[in-house]
C-alpha cells in the first residue's frame, strides 16, 4: 500500500518555527538597544519569507509535472549561487538546502531513489527528518540495513516512532510495528492534535485487523512550507504571541529580564490555562493565563495557590 497515496507526506521544515515540542520555551529579546541590527535581521527574514512563498508555488507546480520542477530547481540553484544582493545573499545557504531537499523529494516521488539520496547528500544533514528521508529511499531500494541505520540516527523529533513503525511494516514485522505504534500512542497523549498521532492511530487500527495490509514504505518528509503538521498550532501560536506581549506589560517581569517560557498549553494538557514562567530580577515568576479571556493570575508553585495580580501585589 502506498503511504503517500493514502496519507500524503509529512512536514520537513514545519515552518522552521517552533520545533514543535509541547512544552517549549519562547525566549524573547528586546531590540531597543540594537535597532539597526534588528532592522537588518528583519530584512533578511523578509527575504526568507518571500522565498518560502515561492517555494510553495514550486511544490504546487510539481504536483502536475515533477520533472519540470526538478529542472527549474537546477536553474534556481545556479542563480542562487550567483546571488550578490545584500539580503538575498544572506539566505543563500538556506535556499540551497531547501532546493536540494525539494529535488530529493521529487526524485523519490517519481521512483528515482538513488538520485534522491544524491540530493540529500547535498543537504548535508543525516539526522532528524533528513534521516527519515534517507531511510525512506533505502527501504525502496530494499537496503533495509542502511534504512535501519538512518532510523536509529533520527533522534528525538516528532515522527521518529512513526518512522520506526513504518520501517517494521516495510520488513514485514507486524508485531514490532504494532508494539511501536501502541507504546508511543500511550506516551504521546498530549500530541493528539499532531498529524503523526493521527496517522499512528490509523496504522494501529489497520494492523489490529485479522487481515491487515502492511505498508511497503516509510513516509518521506516534505519541505513544503505550507504543510501543517499540527491542526491547531496556528491558533495556539497566535495565543502564545499575545501572551508573550502581555507578559512584557507586567512591570515585575521587565527589570533584569532573562527569559519567558510557556510551560504548559491547554492544547497539550487539556487544562483551561497556559502556565507561563518568567525569570527576571534574579527570581522566578509564575502565571496562569486564561486562553479565552487572557486574564492573568499569579501562581505560587510551592503553595499551589492562584491570586489576581492585584491581590498578589498587595501582599508584597
Amino acid at each position: 500500500m502506498s503511504l503517500l497515496r493514502k496519507f500524503g507526506v509529512i512536514s520537513h521544515f514545519m515552518k522552521n518555527l517552533l520545533k514543535i515540542t509541547f512544552s517549549f520555551s519562547i525566549l524573547l529579546f528586546s531590540c531597543r538597544n540594537e535597532h539597526k541590527a534588528c532592522e537588518e535581521a528583519d530584512k533578511v527574514s523578509a527575504e526568507m519569507r518571500k522565498y518560502d512563498i515561492y517555494l510553495v508555488s514550486l511544490y504546487k507546480e510539481s504536483e502536475k509535472n515533477p520533472e519540470s520542477i526538478i529542472k527549474k530547481s537546477d536553474s534556481l540553484l545556479i542563480t542562487n549561487n550567483k546571488e550578490t544582493e545584500k539580503y538575498r545573499s544572506q539566505i543563500k545557504t538556506n535556499v540551497e538546502s531547501k532546493l536540494h531537499f525539494l529535488k530529493a523529494e521529487l526524485f523519490y516521488k517519481i521512483g528515482k531513489y538513488k538520485k534522491s539520496i544524491e540530493e540529500l547528500n547535498f543537504v548535508g544533514d543525516k539526522t532528524g527528518e533528513a534521516a527519515i528521508a534517507y531511510a525512506a529511499n533505502y527501504v525502496k531500494l530494499k537496503d533495509f540495513k542502511s534504512a535501519k541505520s538512518f532510523i536509529d540516527s533520527i533522534g528525538n523529533i516528532n515522527g521518529n516512532y512513526y518512522a520506526l513503525g513504518n520501517y517494521y511494516e516495510s520488513i514485514g514485522d507486524k508485531t514490532s510495528a504494532l508494539k511501536t505504534y501502541k507504546e508511543n500512542l500511550e506516551e504521546d497523549k498530549s500530541r493528539k492534535h499532531f498529524i503523526y498521532y493521527k496517522l499512528t492511530q490509523k496504522r494501529v487500527k489497520e494492523l489490529e485487523k485479522n487481515k491487515s495490509l502492511l505498508l511497503n514504505e516509510i513516509f518521506f518528509p516534505t519541505g513544503n512550507p505550507n504543510f501543517e503538521i499540527c491542526e491547531i498550532c496556528n491558533i495556539d501560536n497566535e495565543k502564545r504571541d499575545k501572551i508573550m506581549n502581555l507578559m512584557n506589560e507586567i512591570p515585575e517581569n521587565i527589570r533584569n529580564w532573562v527569559s519567558t517560557s510557556i510551560i504548559e498549553s491547554p492544547y497539550d494538557t487539556g487544562k483551561n490555562y497556559y502556565w507561563v514562567k518568567v525569570i527576571a530580577n534574579d527570581r522566578e515568576l509564575n502565571y496562569f493565563v486564561n486562553p479565552k479571556t487572557f486574564e492573568i493570575k499569579h501562581f505560587n508553585p510551592a503553595t499551589k495557590t492562584l491570586k489576581s495580580l492585584e491581590d498578589w501585589r498587595n501582599e508584597k
